[in-house]
């Protein structure tokens, strides 16, 4: 769980000034991530979110230690950023936007807005 949570905001802080403050789970960059393939990475991140949402609403989640970041709040706060970066480039590629289409809906679905 936190290896997804933790992939998922990798490259919030690229670019940004050594010591600045990092607010979690809120990309800070003031330009768009330019990566090697930001697709991949885009539709990985769209995966993590997938696999976070799934455990949290599984039967599986008591199992969790009590100490998770994986709770409502930083969920929602995950689906927030994950939208937001994908919607810089989702005009780019039909695969992004179905990716971002369907992370709306379960974001509307499981009250994460």
């Amino acid at each position: 769980i936190n290896a997804a949570i933790r992939s998922t905001i990798a490259f919030d802080r690229v670019g940004e000034e050594p010591g600045s403050q990092y607010q979690y789970f809120q990309p800070t960059r003031k330009k768009r991530l330019i990566v090697t393939n930001i697709f991949g990475t885009l539709h990985a991140q769209f995966g993590n979110m997938l696999v976070l949402a799934s455990v949290y609403k599984s039967k599986l989640y008591p199992l969790l230690p009590s100490d998770t970041w994986l709770t409502k709040a930083n969920l929602a706060a995950l689906f927030k950023r994950t939208i937001a970066v994908i919607s810089d480039v989702a005009q780019n590629s039909p695969i992004l936007r179905m990716d971002l289409e369907i992370l709306k809906n379960v974001q509307r679905q499981q009250g994460l807005e």
